[in-house]
Parts: structure tokens; C-alpha cells; sequence
């Protein structure tokens, strides 16, 4: 598998997915996050960087500005290259209806430059077409109702690297993100009939049906 996470910021791609980047990355699978604000410099870029080595992966960042990251042509066309340049088959990214506006933008700058790059690569092969998957929000709360997963992660195992891998963000609010991912992976794993797992939901953009292929295990 290669998988991509198309994060708003620099520490998204660890809370709301980072057991299952680290579970794609510890398997061999090609495992990159692409964070649409920040650049690599910033203390936040190199906070991420940091956060990427713990999970196994790779990080580039997009350079667009925190708390103003919107749906534009440029943003999308920035974005396909980046996808164009890795081919992922699996897209993890931001839910629709999610509150955070920098977290629906990067939804639609996904959807965007998704679209630029099926009418230019992927026209006459639906399977040539990434699955994408929604992650999870703050409190599972979105604009119009509560997020509901349709695939869990089992992440007990990994836990520790998972909180290892947020806590390279020391610039942040730590212990506000650890209790509230940490309630959140319970109450998923208690769904999933296990004890901590992420949630996610298949997105058929363009129709493209889910190949059944495994996410996480």
C-alpha cells in the first residue's frame, strides 16, 4: 500500500491517524503525511518532522497559512502535484463536516485537486482512483451531526508510539489533545470490540467502489 495523509496542520496526521500510520509504516508499506500549512523550517515543521521519524514515515509540507488555508485553484494545483508525485492508492484526509474550517478546507483542496488529477490521469481506470477515508474530529462533532465511522483500526498495541509520536509537538497544548484521543480511540474501541482503535469512513468520491484492501491491518 502507499498511503498519504493530507493533514490541515502539522500536528493532525498523529492525532486523528497516527496508529495507522504507524501500523501501515511498521508492515513496509510507503507511508508519507502531506501538511498543508507550515513549512519544514518552522518550529512546527521540524516539531512534525520529528513526529514523523517516531511514526516511520514521511512528512512534506505545502507551506499555506495556519487558520487560513482555503479551497483555491492554487492550494488544489499545489496539492496534485504533491499527490501526483507520491501516487498513493489509500488517501487519509480531513472529514467534510468537519467544524475546524482549516480542516473542511483541506477536505475540499483534497476533493480539488483529486478531481484535477482523475481528468488527467485516471480517466479510463476507476482503480487507478485513491480510496479515500475521512478521520475523525474533536469530539466526534461535526457541523450537522456526530462523525460515524464505518472502518476501525486496532491501535491498542501501538498506543504508546502513538502518544510518543504527538508528544513530539511540544509547542502545543499536549495533555488537552492526549485525554481527548485517548477517550475517543476508547470509545471507538469499545465499538470495534476492542480496546483502543481509530475510526474512519470510506469516502466513494466518484463512485470508486472500496476494493475491500485492509486499512491498518
Amino acid at each position: 500500500m502507499r498511503l498519504m495523509a493530507v493533514m490541515a496542520h502539522p500536528d493532525d496526521a498523529e492525532i486523528w491517524c497516527g496508529g495507522t500510520l504507524i501500523l501501515h509504516a511498521e508492515k513496509g508499506d510507503a507511508v508519507r503525511i502531506c501538511s498543508l500549512s507550515y513549512k519544514g523550517e518552522s518550529v512546527r515543521g521540524k516539531e512534525a518532522q520529528e513526529g514523523a521519524k517516531r511514526m516511520g514515515c514521511e512528512v512534506e509540507f505545502l507551506g499555506l497559512k495556519d487558520t487560513s488555508i482555503r479551497d483555491t485553484d492554487e492550494a488544489a494545483e499545489q496539492l496534485r502535484r504533491a499527490i501526483d508525485s507520491f501516487r498513493p492508492d489509500t488517501i487519509i484526509t480531513h472529514w467534510f463536516d468537519d467544524m475546524h474550517l482549516d480542516h473542511e478546507a483541506t477536505f475540499r483542496v483534497v476533493r480539488r485537486a483529486l478531481v484535477c488529477d482523475f481528468l488527467v490521469n485516471s480517466m479510463d481506470d476507476f482503480n487507478a482512483f485513491p480510496r479515500i477515508f475521512c478521520c475523525d474530529t474533536y469530539a466526534s462533532l461535526g457541523l450537522h451531526g456526530p462523525f460515524k465511522p464505518d472502518r476501525f483500526v486496532d491501535v491498542t498495541h501501538i498506543w504508546e508510539k502513538k502518544k510518543a509520536a504527538i508528544k513530539a509537538h511540544e509547542s502545543q497544548i499536549l495533555s488537552l489533545y492526549i485525554d481527548m484521543i485517548d477517550r475517543q480511540c476508547l470509545s471507538h474501541g469499545k465499538a470495534a470490540g476492542t480496546k483502543r482503535a481509530e475510526g474512519f469512513f470510506y469516502l466513494p468520491l466518484f463512485g470508486r467502489p472500496d476494493d475491500g484492501a485492509p486499512l491498518g491491518d
